[in-house]
């Protein structure tokens, strides 16, 4: 298990990540409004890309799509804010591009939500903590409205469906992590001005945390550094196979879908299934008290990245919950340290 308390001296040795996932939590991320609706551009369709599982996105030709800039969106520091929009296998997908004074090329990461109320949420939303740190260090931020918030297309409602209880229903449309990987692509591609496509980190809170690592093993190499704040299990087959075997899968799937019981499936869109296909350090910070997604799951997770041969750590505050109250601050500025350490070394 990580010191939080000595994280600020291990940063500036660390070139390490983790990441972490699961299907029963991942509706369990609180909003935070950050804009108000505004009209976002919109860009040509591609073709479709297959989006079933992992590994059918994995066997799927790579392609870099174009960041359209759209309106100016409310900034939430000292940022430039844009309103963006590109293509993502055939999906439009929307979010908010944040730059912080100063001249480039600086590093960039991407930010990536969690399940929340799509009625609540706000373009760009979730994650502003962190957000706003990345953005007083320096760092330009884009952030990424998934399938289904905010001026993105709809999640594709013929996936799987869970109802945690949370008051709304989640979409498991495995797209969402092609959707993380085309923005990482585009930050590296040297198209976004001011970026500098060789420093690219990646941080996702809850769902975002699984998608983070579905991307890692999806397109290995397109971020530096992975970051997942209170990340599910990784083994979704196995955790799925417990509910199956228990008779209470039909109590969490809700929808037209019932859950595949097909072992080959779970298999494939479980991010541990693909983690020797890994190459970044993976980060992953847990809060003790998290009664949403289990610590012991980031704990696992980062067991099993190291197995492979990358570098990985779990970091878990005591006390801290889901959301990682009352410690996001003290989370915000070890993520920070973290990105310093992999992509502005020794600066």
């Amino acid at each position: 298990m990580g010191d939080a308390r000595a994280w600020g001296n291990r940063a500036r040795i660390f070139s390490a990540a983790l990441v972490a996932a699961t299907v029963i939590v991942v509706a369990g991320c609180a909003p935070e409004p950050v804009v108000e609706p505004t009209p976002t551009p919109t860009v040509t369709e591609a073709e479709p890309v297959d989006t079933s599982t992992l590994r059918t996105m994995i066997d799927a030709p790579a392609s870099t799509p174009e960041l359209v800039l759209g309106e100016p969106a409310t900034a939430i520091a000292d940022e430039t804010a844009v309103l963006v929009s590109y293509d993502s296998g055939g999906t439009n997908v929307t979010g908010v591009l944040r730059t912080p004074p100063g001249d480039g090329p600086r590093p960039a990461v991407v930010a990536v939500h969690g399940s929340v109320d799509p009625a609540d949420y706000e373009p760009g939303g979730d994650l502003i903590a962190e957000q706003r740190a990345l953005l007083e260090a320096g760092y330009t931020v884009l952030a990424v409205d998934m399938r289904g918030y905010a001026g993105s297309d709809p999640a594709d409602t013929s996936s799987l469906a869970i109802d945690p209880n949370f008051g709304w229903t989640t979409y498991l449309d495995w797209g969402m992590a092609l959707d993380v990987v085309n923005a990482l692509r585009m930050l590296r591609s040297g198209e976004v001005e001011g970026v500098d496509p060789e420093r690219v980190g990646l941080v996702g809170h809850s769902l975002g945390g699984l998608l983070a690592i579905d991307a890692a093993v999806i397109a290995p190499g397109a971020a530096d550094l992975v970051i997942a704040l209170s990340a599910p299990t990784s083994d979704l087959g196995g955790l799925i196979q417990q509910y199956i075997d228990s008779g209470e899968a039909d109590e969490l799937f809700t929808g037209s879908a019932a859950p595949p019981e097909d072992p080959q499936y779970w298999q494939d869109v479980s991010p541990i299934t693909f983690f020797d296909r890994a190459t970044e350090p993976l980060l992953l910070i847990h809060g003790g008290a998290d009664d949403t997604t289990l610590p012991e799951w980031s704990e696992q997770t980062a067991e099993a990245w190291r197995a492979t041969g990358n570098e990985s750590e779990a970091i878990i505050i005591d006390g801290a919950d889901h959301g990682l109250s009352p410690n996001r601050s003290e989370v915000a500025n070890i993520v920070v340290e973290a990105f310093d350490s992999v992509l502005t070394p020794g600066l």
